[in-house]
C-alpha cells in the first residue's frame, strides 16, 4: 500500500513539474515576442516617470479619432493620468484625427464625440498641434484648419506650418508640421481622396520645407507628418515617395526626429548611417500587427502614446501604454 502510494505521488509530481515547465516556456515566449516575432521588453510594473524637475515635456498621439471606441478612451484616460506628473506643454497629433471620413465642417458632431468630449481633463486642455492624415482628406481638410479660429486649443493654422518653442534660456526646438497625403501618389488614383489631395500644391510645400530646414538654427529639429518615411509594419510600411522627398533633406539639414502615424503601432527605426530617429506613434486608438526589418530598433502592437522630455542637451522618449507602463524608452544627447 505504501509503495503504491509512493508511485502515485511520484507520478503526480512529474506531471505537475511538466505543467510548470511548460507554463514557464509559454510565458517566456509571450513576454519576449510580439505578433510578428520581434522582441518586446519586460513591461515595468512601476508607472512613475523619473522626469527632471525643469524638463520640457510634450505628448504625441496618432490615429485616434474613433468616437471613443477602439481603445481611444483608454489611451485618453492614461494620457490624463500621465499629464498630472508630466504637465505637457502641448500635444502633437500625427494625423487621422477623425476616422474614418474626416470632418465636413467646423460644426461637424465629430468635433465633440471624437475630440472635445474625449480629451477633456485639465492636463489635456492644452494646445494641440495636428497634421492631416489620409482619413482627414476623405472629409474637408480645410475644416480642420478653420477650427483653429474657434477653438482655444486646436492650433492647426495651415495644412503645413512651423513653430518654435523655447526649451529653456539657451535651448530652442523647431517643430515642422508637414502635409503628407498629397505627397503619396496612390491617393490621386482613388476617388475618395482624389478631389481633396489635388487642392494641395505639393511643389510649393516641398520648397517651403527645404527653406524652413535650411534656415533652422534651433538646437532640436523635429519634423511631423502622418505617413511614415520608414516603417516595418505589414499594413503600410515604408512610404517610397517620402524616402525620396524627405530623407535627403533630413540628412542634409540634421533633423533629429521624424514623428508619424498611419501604421497603428509603436516603432523606433533608424537606417544604417542615419542620424535621424524615425518614430511611429499611431496607436492612439485601434491597433494592428507590427513587424521588424533591418531599420527597426523597437516595435510593438499596443495602444498608447508618446512622451518626449527634454532637459538641457538630453532628450528622452517614452512609449506609454494604456496601463501607464513604459514599454520603451530611448535617450538622445546633443
Amino acid at each position: 500500500m505504501k509503495i503504491n502510494q509512493f508511485r502515485f505521488n511520484k507520478f503526480g509530481f512529474q506531471i505537475l513539474a511538466f505543467i510548470f515547465l511548460l507554463s514557464l516556456l509559454q510565458t517566456g515566449f509571450s513576454q519576449n515576442k510580439n505578433e510578428k516575432g520581434s522582441k518586446v521588453p519586460d513591461l515595468k510594473s512601476d508607472t512613475v516617470l523619473n522626469l527632471k524637475k525643469h524638463a520640457f515635456n510634450f505628448f504625441l498621439i496618432g490615429d485616434w479619432g474613433w468616437n471613443g471606441y477602439g481603445n481611444q478612451t483608454d489611451v485618453a484616460n492614461q494620457m490624463a493620468k500621465t499629464a498630472i506628473q508630466a504637465d505637457p506643454e502641448f500635444i502633437i497629433s500625427v494625423g487621422d484625427n477623425f476616422q474614418v471620413n474626416g470632418v465636413q465642417s467646423v460644426n461637424d458632431p465629430l468635433w465633440m464625440t471624437s475630440f472635445e468630449n474625449i480629451y477633456k481633463t485639465p492636463g489635456l486642455l492644452t494646445d494641440w498641434y495636428p497634421v492631416l492624415g489620409n482619413h482627414d482628406y476623405k472629409g474637408n481638410p480645410d475644416a480642420e484648419v478653420k477650427y483653429s479660429e474657434i477653438s482655444r486649443r486646436w492650433r492647426m493654422t495651415a495644412r503645413y506650418y512651423t513653430i518654435v518653442k523655447k526649451v529653456n534660456d539657451s535651448v530652442s526646438a523647431r517643430f515642422i508640421f508637414t502635409d503628407t497625403p498629397p505627397l503619396v501618389n496612390q491617393y490621386y488614383k482613388e476617388e475618395e481622396y482624389a478631389k481633396t489631395v489635388v487642392t494641395e500644391d505639393t511643389a510649393k510645400e516641398m520648397v517651403w520645407l527645404r527653406d524652413v530646414l535650411a534656415n533652422s538654427k534651433e538646437q532640436w529639429i523635429f519634423v511631423i507628418g502622418h505617413h511614415p518615411v520608414f516603417s516595418a509594419s505589414p499594413k503600410h510600411g515604408n512610404t517610397s515617395e517620402l524616402i525620396k522627398k524627405f530623407k535627403p533633406l533630413f540628412d542634409k539639414y540634421n533633423v533629429d526626429f521624424y514623428f508619424c502615424g498611419h501604421d497603428h503601432d509603436m516603432q523606433h527605426l533608424k537606417p544604417a548611417g542615419s542620424k535621424v530617429d524615425y518614430i511611429v506613434t499611431g496607436s492612439g486608438g485601434e491597433v494592428r500587427k507590427t513587424g521588424k526589418d533591418e531599420n527597426s530598433i523597437f516595435s510593438l502592437s499596443e495602444s498608447g502614446f508618446t512622451l518626449i522630455s527634454i532637459d538641457s542637451k538630453e532628450l528622452t522618449l517614452y512609449f506609454i501604454n494604456t496601463k501607464g507602463q513604459i514599454v520603451y524608452t530611448m535617450t538622445k544627447t546633443k
